[in-house]
C-alpha cells in the first residue's frame, strides 16, 4: 500500500463537467472518499491535491497512489490510466466506437449508470438520475437521486454496453459511471466516467457500499460482494 494518498481535484467547479456542479460538491466528494480511505486504511496520509499544482510536479512519486475526481489529470500523473482517460475525453469519439461496434444510439443523456469493476468482475448499481427543486427566490437546485428505476428491456441492454465497453477499454478496477438516456423508444450512450463523479453523491446514505467507499476497495484490491440499496436510507 502506497504511503500517500493524493485526491486530484478540478481547481474551478465549472470544470467538473456535471450538472450543478460547485465547490460544495467537490468538496463532499473529497469528504466521501477521505472517509472511505480512512475506514479501511487509518494511517495513510491523504492529501487534497488540484490539477494546477500537479502540472507543476516534475516526476511523480512512486510511493503515491493518485486518486483522480477529474479527467483533466496531466498524462505524466496518469501512467497506465492515460489510455483510458483519453478515450473518456474523447466523448465523439467513444460515442463513434458504441454505435459503429454495438450498434448502439448515442446522445446526450442525464442518468448514470454505476459499474464498480471488481477483480471478480463488474457489479451494477442503481441508476442515478437528476433531480430539481425550485427554492422560493433562488435559482434552480440540481440534486441527484438514487435509485431511478429502468424499465426491464432497459436494464440488460445497458449492462451489457457497460461490460463490453469496460472490456474494450481494458478498464482496471474502479467504480464508473456510464452517462445515458432513454425513452420508449430505447436507449442511447453518452459518455464515460472513470470515476465516482459528483451524480456518486446520491448513492451515500442509500447504497451500501456508497460508490466512493467502492471505488476505494476496487483500487486497493478489497472484496466487494454485493451493492444494496438501504431501506428508506440511513
Amino acid at each position: 500500500m502506497p504511503s500517500q494518498v493524493w485526491i486530484i481535484v478540478e481547481d474551478e467547479a465549472s470544470a467538473v463537467g456535471f450538472p450543478g456542479a460547485d465547490s460544495q460538491a467537490i468538496a463532499r466528494m473529497v469528504e466521501a472518499l477521505q472517509q472511505a480511505i480512512a475506514q479501511t486504511h487509518p494511517d495513510c496520509e491523504v492529501k487534497v491535491v488540484s490539477i494546477s499544482h500537479l502540472k507543476n510536479l516534475s516526476e511523480p512519486d512512486s510511493e503515491v497512489l493518485f486518486c483522480p475526481l477529474s479527467l483533466n489529470v496531466p498524462d505524466s500523473v496518469l501512467g497506465d490510466l492515460q489510455p483510458l482517460y483519453q478515450a473518456c475525453q474523447d466523448v465523439e469519439g467513444l460515442r463513434t466506437v458504441v454505435a459503429e461496434q454495438w450498434q448502439v444510439a448515442t446522445g446526450t443523456g442525464n442518468l448514470w449508470l454505476p459499474v464498480v469493476l471488481t477483480d471478480k468482475g463488474p457489479i451494477y448499481g442503481e441508476a442515478i438520475g437528476l433531480a430539481h427543486e425550485q427554492q422560493p427566490g433562488h435559482e434552480e437546485i440540481v440534486q441527484y437521486i438514487q435509485p431511478v428505476h429502468l424499465p426491464d428491456r432497459w436494464r440488460q441492454p445497458i449492462y451489457a454496453l457497460g461490460r463490453r465497453l469496460l472490456q474494450w477499454l481494458e478498464a482496471p478496477p474502479a467504480t464508473y459511471l456510464i452517462q445515458f438516456g432513454w425513452d420508449e423508444q430505447g436507449l442511447w450512450f453518452d459518455r464515460l466516467w472513470p470515476f465516482p463523479g459528483i451524480p456518486a453523491l446520491a448513492s451515500l446514505g442509500i447504497q451500501d457500499p456508497d460508490l466512493f467507499t467502492c471505488h476505494w476497495y476496487c483500487l486497493t484490491g478489497q472484496p466487494i460482494y454485493d451493492l444494496t440499496i438501504v431501506p428508506n436510507g440511513k
